[in-house]
C-alpha cells in the first residue's frame, strides 16, 4: 500500500512539473539535500539545498518552457524511515527554435520520512547537449 501511495504522489508531481510549477517538488528538500544532474551542460551539477534546487527548476523552465514529463515507470522499494524511487521517464519540449526536444531518462531518489535526501537525474546527455546547443541533427 506504501508503495502504491508513493508512486501515485510522484506521478502527480511529474504533472505539476509538467505544468510549470515546481513548489510541491521542491518543498520535500530541506537544506543538506542533494539534488544532482549529470552532464556536463547547463543544466548539469550539483545542488545543495531548497533554494538551489528551486533555482535550478526556474532554470529548467526557461530553457525548456512549456516541458512536458512523462513517467512511465515508478519502482519503489523501502518503507517512509528509507524509501528508495526510481522513475523511467521521457521528457519532451519545443525549444525556442521551433526544433522538438525528446530525450528519455532515469531519476533515482532517496527519501527518509517523505523529505528527499538525494535524487540524481540521468538523461542522455549527448541529446541533451546538442539541444542546449542548438546542434543540428537533434532529434
Amino acid at each position: 500500500m506504501y508503495a502504491f501511495l508513493v508512486r501515485r504522489r510522484v506521478c502527480r508531481r511529474f504533472e505539476e512539473l509538467s505544468k510549470g510549477e515546481a513548489g510541491r517538488v521542491v518543498a520535500r528538500f530541506g537544506p543538506r539535500s542533494v539534488f544532482t544532474m549529470v552532464g556536463d551542460h547547463a543544466l548539469g551539477g550539483e545542488c545543495r539545498g531548497r533554494e538551489a534546487v528551486s533555482e535550478w527548476f526556474a532554470r529548467l523552465f526557461h530553457i525548456f518552457p512549456g516541458i512536458v514529463i512523462e513517467p512511465r515507470h515508478v519502482a519503489v522499494a523501502g518503507w517512509p524511515w528509507r524509501t528508495t524511487i526510481a522513475t523511467q521517464f521521457v521528457v519532451r519540449a519545443e525549444l525556442a527554435d521551433g526544433h522538438r526536444y525528446r530525450n528519455e531518462g532515469v531519476q533515482l531518489v532517496r527519501m527518509r520520512w517523505g523529505r528527499i535526501i538525494e535524487e540524481r537525474i540521468y538523461e542522455d546527455t549527448a541529446v541533451l547537449q546538442d539541444a542546449l546547443a542548438g546542434a543540428p541533427g537533434r532529434p
